[in-house]
C-alpha cells in the first residue's frame, strides 16, 4: 500500500511539474499563427515552444501585424516626435505559397487540352519569401498518356504571394 501512495504521489507531482504542453504533446511554431500578436500570446517564460529567436522579448516577429510592439506599445514619449514603427519583415508561409502555386498550376491544366488532372506535391522553402512546389499533371487522350512535371516558384512581392510557373516538363507516350 505504500509503495502504491508513493507512486500516485510521484505521478501527482510530475503532473504539476511538467508543463501542459509538454503532456499534450503540442508544439507551436510561428506558422501557427495569423499574426504576432497572436504569437506573442503564446511566449511563455523560458519560452518552450521557440517562438522567440533572438531572445529579445517578441515572439515571431516575421509574421505580420497587428503587433504586440509598435504604436501605442511603449517606449513613446506621446509627444509624436518619434517614428512609427516598421511592420515586421513577411514571412511567405507554405500554405499561402500552396494556395498561389496551386491556381497556376490550374491555369496551366485548363490551357493544355492532353492533361485533365493535377496533382501538386510538396512545398519546399528556399527562403522567408521564397517557396518552391512541385506538381504533375496527367491525362489520357487516343491511346495517349501525357505526364506533365511542374514547378512553380512563389515569391512575397508586397506582402503578397505571387505564383509563376517556372519549369515544365511534358512527355507522351503511345
Amino acid at each position: 500500500m505504500r509503495l502504491f501512495l508513493s507512486s500516485l504521489l510521484a505521478l501527482v507531482a510530475v503532473a504539476f511539474l511538467v508543463p501542459t504542453a509538454a503532456v499534450a504533446g503540442t508544439d507551436y511554431d510561428c506558422a501557427d499563427f495569423a499574426d504576432q500578436a497572436e504569437a506573442q500570446e503564446y511566449l511563455l517564460p523560458g519560452d518552450p515552444y521557440r517562438l522567440d529567436g533572438d531572445d529579445d522579448g517578441i515572439a515571431c516577429e516575421d509574421l505580420p501585424c497587428p503587433c504586440s510592439y509598435g504604436e501605442g506599445s511603449g517606449g513613446g514619449t506621446g509627444d509624436g516626435g518619434g517614428e512609427p514603427a516598421k511592420p515586421p519583415p513577411y514571412h511567405l508561409s507554405k500554405a499561402a505559397a500552396r494556395r498561389a502555386a496551386r491556381e497556376v498550376a490550374r491555369d496551366f491544366v485548363l490551357r493544355n487540352p492532353k492533361v485533365t488532372n493535377l496533382h501538386l506535391g510538396a512545398c519546399r522553402r528556399f527562403g522567408e519569401r521564397r517557396v518552391d512546389c512541385r506538381g504533375a499533371a496527367r491525362g489520357h487522350t487516343r491511346g495517349e498518356r501525357t505526364t506533365c512535371r511542374l514547378r512553380v516558384a512563389v515569391r512575397a512581392v508586397d506582402r503578397q504571394p505571387v505564383a509563376r510557373l517556372a519549369a515544365t516538363r511534358c512527355t507522351t507516350r503511345r
